[in-house]
């Protein structure tokens, strides 16, 4: 860069230069500039440069602007620095910018600044304000002005020629028109968006004396200008009055034609009303006036509901007669939901006539659209044709089948048959009363069904008829004869088919399959006790289309589950997080063959869950398929399984001891899911640390082993993502004490969230939660995908299956499911996470005596790897009446606690390591062993004593009445 005064000239369509970083709150500077129209010139200051408020160099369209920036050298001189561009992280000279390269923004390098262009969004023209202003005594020319983006053209119409156009900004047009005694003159601003116009209201006393000229239409904010003319050798005082009121105006005189106009820039309500024109002579005209809040709509004539015979229907039209200010678009929207443009039929000043001829039958729309507002009403269409008709009989009635428009009569027609010339006068006509008929496949068709009992007293002739739009017409008669033992035979089949029917009824009822119901169930509360609630029905919740997500944009993947309702399969969803990314789902679906009702559970599901929200331990709903195919629910997939399965791999790689977890993964794995821990959950609070000893060889290893954590707290996107990748082989293999805390704490996490919700679960068990990356734990619903019949942990009661070993004893013996029944089945999932995935209450089968135990408060033994202070929330868990266990924020809050408490004691002793209140050991491996054999192990092995200060960590979870133990 040279030091002398060199400049770069760079032309392009400049509309907004910003330098330097742009705060909220910040103000503008302005640099010294200067143009000569064609070129502007603007200096850059070093305060300009250096400064971080915004700088702001206006320019217009097509102009040249050369841009000087002063910079400093070392030595204090003060030079010119040039412009560059920034294309493809190279530097290159500042080129002329063409509008279809810029895409709205581009950067220059203004020395080692950078300063960004921004193009502001394209516009159409503003409505013209167009006005008269006085140049001289009797002489006064027209001004029209209209903004838009790109700048308009304006263009007057009825011979009017525009002198030079005069732009006071980038995005404003202004002409300027000598006054002339010329009707119909408007002027119109246009660019590559539309155009818009605005006209010059004329009124000629010489032709229309003591007339009126009509009505003129306007929206607030739009201007009027009205002409008056009158041709006369002396001035004949022309003045304007509104309501009687005189207002002030501009005088034009040209040649022999006096000329007064009335400019109001912009109208408002107040400005409705008569304008009158008038001379010294008394010679008057007036117009009335109507200024609009808004844009204006009326749908003056519209057949809306038609029913025509089909002979017809060629020469049928919809027609519209439609009031718009400003002129409406116009289109049709037929039954398939394809849009037709109107077509107009005649144009009157602000009213419309539009028509649809030979439409099929059917519902439409009528679309009317202005900028600011649209109309949409309503219309059908009913052909009605010569109905076919068809008799049929058995031994005891006679049925006429038809499908018609809405019938207006119905009668059976009977005839003696020994009538051998039969007269119009012979038939016998019996009414059918009308009733409700179901629609068939065709628009406005019914289908008609109605009886008539058969006599067996002699042989007759009989038809049905219908009367409707197209007419009245009969079926073709039949001949009934009468049999004596019709009637015996009538009844035996009535008493055989009865018979069948009970038969069929009993064999449905026992063999009758439940149909598909969400486990996840929202309850209101209907009385005074917890008992006292009804479930709420999502079936009449409208569904939120904004949950739509594309069908063609998911690839179904392998099957992950399946049941006796539908199945769940893995699924890689493109753009469901944002554009371009594609991630694994989970696609949860009814099978093939399914019921209506299962279908409208399902969708009741999917209503239920963009009811409840979102939460960072429940499995949460991404979107669904709802249309043109079978109903798709898309959820986050968790790619470590379901938790149960999880502990009962990694039974091998859990540690008692926290020496073994450091010497195994080298201080990583434990700092690995403390860390995260710290990072992304909301409970652990800031400690004093002043009492820590760390010696600085530890605080190195610590700082070394927080720096090689590669995951902290992820977003739920994020997290999926990760699941697409290689880092499922980074996921440490150690579990430790700590893990089962942190389980426990985010499925109470998630429950915390159901029950604020008022959401039920009924079947919270480790086979229900997932497992993600991060060890984050999610509550799911597999019910619909769940194999019942062949797991056993799904015991039959009654007519149904269920979790027996996981329900409170008011769900056993009662069927009441509320959220302390929850509560009881969180205590089992806590037996479950510290027996890392035993069976609930091993070696226990489940019948009468099962249930014997339950009712007199058995509890089961401390699991291996529990602590007592968890035992003792396992029994709160546990306890008979209701409101004795704790609620869910209770469980989070004695958790949250304990997983503090064990944080801050690995980080006290993470020197010189001792750790008293619990003894980590690897146990034997025994994938199905039952509980009392894993307590078979060596002495040494069994749990030590508790620390007092564990004990007493219940206290926060109030008072218990004590259990008995059976």
């Amino acid at each position: 860069m040279h030091s002398s005064d060199a400049f770069w000239t760079s032309a392009f369509v400049l509309f907004l230069l910003q330098c330097g970083a742009q705060s909220s709150g910040s103000t503008e500077r302005r640099p010294r500039c200067a143009t000569d129209g064609s070129t502007m010139r603007c200096v850059l200051e070093e305060a300009d440069v250096f400064s971080s408020d915004p700088v702001k160099l206006g320019g217009i369209e097509g102009q040249t602007v050369d841009v000087y920036t002063k910079c400093q050298q070392s030595n204090s001189e003060r030079f010119e620095c040039l412009c560059y561009q920034r294309i493809n992280a190279s530097m290159q000279p500042l080129q002329h910018f063409e509008r279809e390269h810029t895409n709205g923004t581009h950067t220059v390098m203004c020395g080692n600044y950078s300063v960004t262009v921004d193009e502001p969004p394209q516009r159409r023209p503003s409505v013209p304000v167009i006005k008269a202003i006085a140049i001289r005594v009797r002489f006064a020319q027209l001004v029209c002005v209209s903004e838009g983006n790109p700048r308009p053209n304006i263009k007057w119409y009825n011979g009017k020629d525009p002198k030079e156009s005069k732009e006071e900004k980038w995005n404003r047009a202004k002409s300027i028109v000598k006054s002339l005694p010329d009707p119909n003159v408007k002027c119109c601003a246009s660019n590559v968006l539309g155009e818009e116009c605005t006209a010059v209201y004329y009124h000629d006393l010489d032709t229309q004396v003591d007339d009126q000229k009509g009505q003129i239409f306007l929206t607030s904010g739009q201007s009027l200008l009205l002409q008056c003319k009158k041709e006369s050798n002396k001035d004949p005082k022309l003045r304007w009055l509104l309501n009687n009121t005189a207002i002030s105006g501009v005088t034009s005189l040209y040649f022999r034609d006096w000329m007064e106009y009335l400019s109001i820039e912009s109208v408002n309500v107040t400005h409705s009303g008569e304008y009158i024109c008038k001379s010294k002579s008394n010679h008057s005209v007036n117009t009335y006036v109507k200024v609009f809040d808004n844009d204006k709509i009326d749908v003056l004539q519209l057949n809306e509901n038609s029913s025509i015979l089909a002979q017809n229907k060629a020469s049928f039209c919809f027609q519209a007669l439609v009031f718009s200010h400003p002129k409406a678009q116009c289109h049709w929207i037929t039954p398939n939901q394809s849009k037709i443009e109107c077509e107009e039929t005649h144009y009157h000043p602000y009213n419309s006539s539009f028509k649809l001829c030979n439409p099929d039958p059917g519902q439409y729309q009528l679309k009317l659209d202005t900028q600011e507002y649209s109309v949409i009403r309503n219309l059908s269409l009913c052909i009605s044709d010569i109905p076919s008709i068809n008799v049929s009989t058995n031994s005891s009635f006679i049925t006429c089948k038809t499908q018609s428009s809405k019938p207006t009569a119905l009668s059976w027609k009977i005839c003696p048959s020994h009538l051998k010339n039969i007269d119009s006068e012979d038939w016998k006509e019996i009414p059918v009363a009308l009733s409700e008929f179901p629609d068939s496949d065709q628009f406005c068709q019914k289908k008609i069904t109605f009886d008539q009992p058969r006599s067996h007293k002699e042989n007759h002739l009989i038809k049905c008829c219908i009367t409707n739009v197209a007419g009245t017409h009969c079926s073709e008669q039949i001949l009934l004869q009468t049999n004596s033992y019709t009637e015996y035979i009538v009844c035996l089949v009535v008493i055989i088919s009865l018979f069948m029917i009970i038969f069929v009824l009993i064999v449905y009822i026992r063999v009758k399959k439940p149909v598909y119901q969400s486990q996840i169930q929202m309850i209101q509360m209907v009385g005074p006790n917890d008992n006292d609630y009804i479930y709420i029905d999502f079936r009449e919740f409208k569904y939120d289309p904004k949950w739509e997500f594309p069908r063609e944009n998911l690839e179904l993947g392998k099957m992950l589950g399946s049941g006796a309702f539908g199945m769940v399969m893995q699924a890689t969803a493109y753009g469901i997080s944002k554009p371009g990314v594609s991630i694994q789902v989970a696609v949860k679906m009814l099978k093939e063959k399914h019921q209506a009702m299962e279908k409208e559970a399902l969708m009741s599901e999917l209503k239920m869950l963009t009811h409840i929200g979102n939460h960072e331990n429940i499995v949460n709903l991404l979107g669904a398929c709802t249309s043109t195919g079978p109903v798709y629910l898309i959820f986050q997939y968790c790619c470590n399984g379901d938790l149960l399965n999880y502990l009962k791999s990694n039974r091998e790689h859990f540690h008692k001891y926290l020496t073994d977890a450091f010497n195994r993964d080298r201080f990583r794995g434990l700092y690995h899911n403390f860390q995260q821990k710290r990072n992304s959950s909301e409970f652990v609070e800031s400690n004093d640390n002043s009492h820590m000893h760390i010696t600085p060889e530890t605080k190195e290893q610590e700082n070394e082993a927080l720096l090689s954590s590669s995951i902290s707290s992820v977003s739920t996107i994020e997290e999926m993502l990760k699941c697409d990748s290689d880092l499922q082989e980074e996921e440490l293999q150690s579990l430790t004490y700590d893990d089962l805390l942190s389980f426990s704490f985010q499925v109470a996490k998630g429950m915390e969230f159901l029950s604020a919700k008022n959401c039920i679960h009924r079947d919270l068990a480790a086979r229900n939660v997932l497992v993600t990356l991060g060890r984050r734990v999610k509550i799911g619903d597999f019910g619909l995908a769940r194999d019942i019949e062949h797991d056993s942990n799904y015991v039959v009661r009654g007519n149904v299956r269920l979790p027996v070993k996981w329900m409170a004893p008011e769900s056993i013996f009662k069927g009441v499911y509320t959220m302390q029944s929850d509560v009881w089945a969180y205590g089992i999932l806590l037996w479950e996470i510290f027996s890392l995935g035993v069976t609930p209450y091993p070696g226990i089968t489940v019948n009468n005596t099962f249930y014997t135990m339950i009712e007199s408060g058995y509890h089961m033994e401390q699991p291996y790897y529990a602590a007592d202070s968890l035992y003792k929330v396992m029994c709160h868990c546990w306890s008979l009446d209701p409101v004795d266990r704790p609620c869910f924020s209770k469980l989070v809050a004695f958790m949250e606690k304990k997983l503090a408490a064990l944080e801050e004691r690995l980080y006290y002793n993470v020197g010189g390591y001792s750790y008293n209140d619990i003894i980590y050991q690897n146990p034997p491996v025994t994938p199905d062993a039952t509980l009392e054999e894993e307590l078979q192990s060596s002495p040494e092995n069994s749990l030590e004593p508790k620390n007092s200060d564990e004990s007493n960590t219940t206290e926060d979870l109030g008072s218990v009445r004590p259990q008995p133990g059976v």
